[in-house]
């Protein structure tokens, strides 16, 4: 009989809401306990999704022997510290992106991972989406030809508050970690690791990247553009060009059902391929698979993927002069 994998909750917070609701519609998971620094906070949360357990601390979570896996969705400056704890208590760990602020702390984490031989995998859930496997293929078997052209944006317009998340330079705020791993997530998935990056950006009074554009060159003569804003809104769309052909994804494009693609002097084709929930149930079913075959980490998202990531993020921070306190 195959095993139901028990879940804990680090961070009861929206994008947590969102993972629940999802978590109950899929198979052989359940939620089994949630923690919050706000007691009542945890308890509300559990009482929404049925959750039989709560937990006032993140260290009385990670000792509850019947949680098999801790999903975290605390703001970016908590995640290396939560992780580790959750990985010696020999707790999997599906941490939200960005797994960490820097490239040293998710080495610290992918070393844990190591050390204590259990699962770790960055929450980004729009790689596991129907539509992304189906341009990975696309591109992967060279149906547009070689690629040499992504461009994404992520840009909305946030009421500007210094003690939100999204601004507080403290918690890790700011417009790259937050919405513009997306677009650079694409440009990885599909081209690899940058040769050269040129970067322009604003930041607002606190210190947090209010804007970011970035252009990505490769060795192969490739470019990626990337575009995330708080202080407006910005098309939400993705386009990937080849030699022989083109992919166009509409608004929205981190987590459509559809897109369009077609070879050179071709018709457009349109590929559906719709959600079940809402698009979270892909990465927990990857996390189910991986558990099921011992693994540590994802084949299809592994811990290098997640270095690579958060060292060109470190780049690009460096370039506009965004840092943080105390991340190392």
């Amino acid at each position: 009989m195959s095993k139901t994998y028990t879940w804990g909750i680090i961070g009861p917070g929206k994008i947590a809401k969102k993972f629940a609701e999802s978590l109950q519609l899929t198979e052989r998971v359940r939620l089994s306990a949630v923690a919050s620094r706000d007691i009542n906070k945890a308890k509300q949360f559990a009482a929404t999704f049925n959750c039989p357990t709560t937990y006032h601390s993140y260290e009385a979570l990670v000792q509850d022997p019947d949680i098999d896996v801790v999903y975290i969705a605390t703001p970016h400056a908590f995640h290396c510290k939560q992780t580790i704890l959750c990985l010696q208590h020999n707790k999997a760990v599906l941490c939200e992106k960005p797994m960490a602020l820097n490239a040293t702390q998710v080495r610290k984490m992918i070393q844990a991972s190591k050390d204590n031989q259990c699962f770790l995998m960055e929450a980004l859930w729009t790689r596991f989406l129907p539509w992304m496997q189906a341009v990975k293929e696309i591109t992967d078997n060279g149906l547009i030809g070689d690629v040499k052209y992504v461009r994404a944006d992520f840009g909305f317009k946030a009421e500007y508050n210094p003690e939100s998340r999204l601004f507080d330079i403290n918690l890790g705020g700011g417009s790259l970690l937050d919405i513009g791993i997306y677009p650079l997530f694409l440009c990885q998935q599909i081209l690899g690791k940058p040769k050269h990056i040129v970067v322009s950006g604003n930041t607002d009074k606190g210190g947090a990247d209010i804007s970011c554009h970035a252009v990505l060159q490769y060795e192969n003569g490739a470019a990626g553009i990337i575009t995330s804003m708080l202080d407006c809104d910005t098309p939400q769309t993705a386009e990937i060009a080849g030699t022989e052909g083109m992919i166009r994804i509409p608004s929205r494009w981190h987590r459509v059902s559809q897109f369009e693609w077609r070879r050179t002097n071709k018709d457009w084709q349109t590929v559906t391929l719709p959600q079940l929930v809402n698009g979270f149930e892909f990465q927990i079913a990857e996390v189910v698979k991986c558990l099921d075959n011992n693994l540590i980490e994802s084949p299809s998202l592994p811990h290098a993927f997640s270095l690579q990531l958060s060292e060109t993020m470190d780049e690009i921070r460096k370039q506009i002069g965004v840092t943080y306190p105390g991340e190392n």
